[in-house]
């Protein structure tokens, strides 16, 4: 696809793209907005975000690139209960003694972000079937590029490795006060099956709208 004025080549993930997902990630977080709107600490945040994708699914990540920059991704899952394994049993204490090395909690607004959302991490239960949707995926593109086609195409190529993996169905959580994220997701085919709590942030409760496709 050509996004402005260079072509846009979509490919599976590579190591050396572990940074730009990251970054990414971080620079989009808050609805298109950085991580620090809420957040201070990005390599923290992008442990919690994209390490599991990256270190132990990466075979089910695809980039789009404009030459050698890295300009969206599409970080997938195929067995969301091995997430959720590999997440309580390797991610989590790493990203807990993490925490506690780069003195994260020094911050008040880390302390207080933490402190508000603990319990509803903790309480964190799939929010679909996991029979009917067992895998899941995330989308994001650098600004410039939304809009264009890329989204859809990064989402197309997840979606076919999953079905030719066996998979029956795929879910993703959309921010419910992005309108921009839930219309991509409807235009792509997903539908809503309702909504979970997904942070708490100035002591207000913001909720994620999931959205599931069948294959």
């Amino acid at each position: 696809m050509n996004t402005e004025g260079d072509t846009v080549h979509i490919r599976p993930y590579e190591p050396r793209d572990r940074e730009a997902i990251r970054t990414i990630c971080c620079d989009t977080a808050d609805r298109g907005e950085p991580v620090e709107n809420f957040f201070p600490d990005r390599e923290v945040f992008a442990d919690l975000l994209t390490r599991y994708y990256t270190d132990y699914e990466p075979e089910s990540s695809w980039v789009g690139a404009q030459g050698p920059e890295v300009v969206g991704y599409v970080t997938g899952c195929l067995d969301t209960r091995r997430f959720s394994r590999v997440m309580a049993f390797a991610v989590a204490p790493r990203l807990v003694a993490k925490v506690f090395r780069r003195d994260v909690l020094k911050y008040p607004q880390s302390k207080e972000f933490i402190r508000s959302n603990l319990r509803l991490w903790l309480r964190h239960r799939a929010s679909v079937s996991l029979d009917e949707y067992p895998s899941h995926l995330h989308v994001n593109l650098k600004p410039g590029f939304r809009s264009k086609g890329l989204g859809g195409e990064l989402v197309g190529r997840f979606l076919e490795q999953a079905k030719a993996a066996g998979s029956c169905g795929v879910h993703a959580s959309v921010r419910e006060d992005s309108e921009r994220a839930r219309k991509f997701f409807e235009n792509v085919g997903f539908q809503s099956a309702g909504r979970r709590p997904v942070m708490v942030r100035n002591g207000t409760s913001l909720y994620a709208v999931i959205y599931c496709l069948h294959l």
